[in-house]
């Protein structure tokens, strides 16, 4: 079972599973880097309802306190949104488990 508090994920894990996941727990309990965080953590989205309108990446660096500031910002201004894209919350809500 998908459990952010008793398991570590990788990379690809997390992204498979980035719209069952709250991103507060996901920035409180999972080791992620800065190119996640933007792409992802960020993206506004992967944010369906605004509820991580009050994610910042000055709230990210102090969840995540080996990614710099610097860090997130050279990947802010880097990003490109085809990169690492993932399937629409649409298609993803209408898969049969």
């Amino acid at each position: 079972m998908f459990n952010l508090f008793t398991n570590k994920y990788d990379r690809q894990t997390l992204k498979d599973n980035i719209y069952n996941v709250d991103f507060y727990d996901l920035l409180k309990t999972q080791v992620i880097d800065a190119t996640f965080a933007v792409r992802y953590i960020l993206n506004k989205k992967y944010d369906l309802d605004n509820k991580y309108e009050l994610i910042t990446p000055e709230l990210i660096v102090k969840l995540q306190p080996h990614i710099k500031i610097d860090d997130l910002r050279d990947e802010i201004l880097n990003y490109e949104s085809d990169d690492d894209s993932i399937t629409d919350f649409d298609t993803v809500s209408k898969r049969v488990s």
